[in-house]
């Protein structure tokens, strides 16, 4: 297994504002989209499959990122996905966002819990995810900050 998990994406003219650089608020979409990308990497279950088909959801409790260099859609992006904690049905992600040329642009964070979609109670992580997820922690993907 490979980790840290990468995602590339190349921002897109909409992605941007007055300022000609990435919308601060189109950034959230980028962690969101490279954390489904760990799911569907990782865990072998993207996030609409895992609503879809096994009525688990993880909605967001906490989400937050530094910002230190902006983006444009010059070059695309590198997103880095690790896990900080695994707790019992609560999952930490930090998702490191690079330039194309290595630098650092973004630390975001999320706090995700694991419910049953259908009446939003809070479960346990199913040891089948519980086991990839701990798998890639040890391979190299963890991060604590």
């Amino acid at each position: 297994m490979n980790a840290p998990v990468e995602y590339i994406r190349q921002p897109q003219w909409g992605d941007t504002d007055a300022a000609h650089i990435v919308f601060t608020g189109r950034i959230a979409d980028y962690v969101v989209d490279a954390i489904d990308h760990f799911m569907r990497e990782v865990v072998g279950v993207p996030w609409f499959e895992l609503n879809m088909d096994h009525q688990i959801g993880t909605p967001f409790v906490s989400v937050s990122y530094d910002i230190y260099k902006s983006i444009t859609p010059r070059s695309p992006i590198r997103c880095l996905v690790f896990v900080e904690k695994l707790g019992n049905s609560s999952i930490i992600f930090n998702v490191e966002i690079y330039l194309e040329d290595g630098t650092k642009c973004v630390d975001g964070r999320t706090v995700n819990v694991f419910v049953d979609n259908r009446d939003m109670t809070k479960i346990d992580i199913p040891a089948e995810f519980r086991a990839k997820i701990e798998a890639y922690m040890h391979a190299g993907g963890s991060h604590h900050v």
